[in-house]
């Protein structure tokens, strides 16, 4: 049996990182397999990047939450990202939500996505 020790929001690149370090798991487990081409399929930037663009959303008033829900959905219109937040938080101002996806655009996205 497994035992969970901590847990925490992580970016679909970082679960992805974590999953190939796993390999064994990916191959024997149907579940952990399909969570890993998914996270594969979806990851929009590698993990390093992911973990930067979490934690200067965070800096920026972003809950952890919020900000790994925006790495791993990458919206890039500012209508797309109020809508994707919702009330997450009770809601986050538009100059906030505009400097989010400024961080964005610096670590997700490719010079030719922007």
């Amino acid at each position: 049996m497994v035992e969970i020790l901590s847990s925490r929001y992580v970016p679909n690149p970082v679960a992805k990182k974590i999953l190939e370090s796993a390999k064994k798991l990916i191959e024997e487990n149907p579940i952990v397999a399909r969570t890993y081409e998914y996270v594969s399929k979806f990851s929009k930037c590698d993990s390093d990047r992911a973990v930067k663009a979490v934690e200067e959303l965070k800096s920026i008033g972003f809950s952890d939450f919020a900000a790994t829900m925006l790495v791993n959905l990458v919206p890039r219109e500012l209508e797309e990202a109020k809508a994707l937040l919702g009330d997450i938080d009770g809601g986050y101002e538009e100059e906030v939500v505009e400097k989010g996806l400024e961080v964005l655009r610096k670590y997700c996205l490719g010079e030719n996505e922007q």
